[in-house]
């Protein structure tokens, strides 16, 4: 049974000394809007989208850390939420574990509901580095960005009982309250994040290095880490190796 918190601000702590200041500096999505994660006992406006977090210019991190440059925070990434209730708001700053952890284990998450969400991203976002792309319709960016949002929650708490190709937010754990369409999206974001769902076959394409980042009391965040290239060496001859089986 995965454990329920009320929302809760970011705390400061220190874990080891591997340890690393986190700084919530950007979110893409489209803004908050009200959902249950208590079978509909309450609503909480909670943010629908990703977020870019940010670290200290003079960390160190592991070279396959998803980092990029977004405006005057050369060392970001993107990432997304897999507590959904504890909170993280633009200018939070918290320590985690600088060690990438698996994502199945994180946050109570299952290797069945790892499967799905790494086939999520397999499906609409191939990097995190990357806007999300897909085959649905009727989507903008910001759309699609909170569709993952919502569709990572929703398999974080009711995956085990919800039926492959049924999904539905009027049942289970995690409940939609109303969402306004974003400006340019001729679809809400629980409509596409049902469509993504909905096309989970735990046998679809699977995403490259989805990781849980860990903290102990705040805020586990969804990443993607990046090949580092003795595996892309690795995986370029095994894909030579077919192509010349097949010659």
């Amino acid at each position: 049974m995965k454990k329920l918190i009320t929302i809760c601000l970011v705390v400061f702590f220190a874990i080891n000394a591997n340890a690393v200041m986190i700084t919530h500096t950007h979110s893409q999505g489209i803004g908050s809007y009200d959902v249950s994660f208590n079978s509909g006992g309450s609503y909480t406006s909670s943010y629908l989208g990703r977020f870019v977090m940010s670290v200290a210019t003079s960390t160190t991190l592991p070279a396959n850390y998803p980092v990029y440059t977004y405006s005057d925070h050369p060392y970001s990434f993107y990432s997304y939420c897999l507590e959904p209730t504890q909170s993280i708001a633009v200018g939070h700053t918290a320590t985690y574990d600088f060690t990438i952890g698996s994502l199945a284990g994180t946050d109570g998450i299952s290797a069945p509901e790892a499967v799905l969400i790494n086939e999520l991203f397999g499906r609409y976002s191939p990097l995190l580095s990357a806007d999300p792309t897909g085959n649905y319709t009727g989507g903008t960016f910001r759309t699609a960005a909170a569709a993952l949002q919502l569709a990572i929650w929703k398999i974080n708490l009711d995956a085990a009982t919800e039926t492959l190709g049924l999904w539905d937010f009027t049942s289970g754990l995690m409940r939609v309250g109303t969402i306004t369409a974003e400006s340019g999206a001729s679809k809400t974001a629980n409509v596409v994040a049902l469509e993504m769902l909905n096309s989970l076959t735990g046998t679809g394409p699977m995403a490259w290095g989805l990781e849980g980042l860990r903290s102990t009391s705040t805020q586990d965040l969804l990443i993607q880490s990046i090949p580092e290239p003795a595996t892309i060496a690795i995986l370029g001859l095994g894909a030579l190796s077919l192509v010349r089986r097949k010659k």
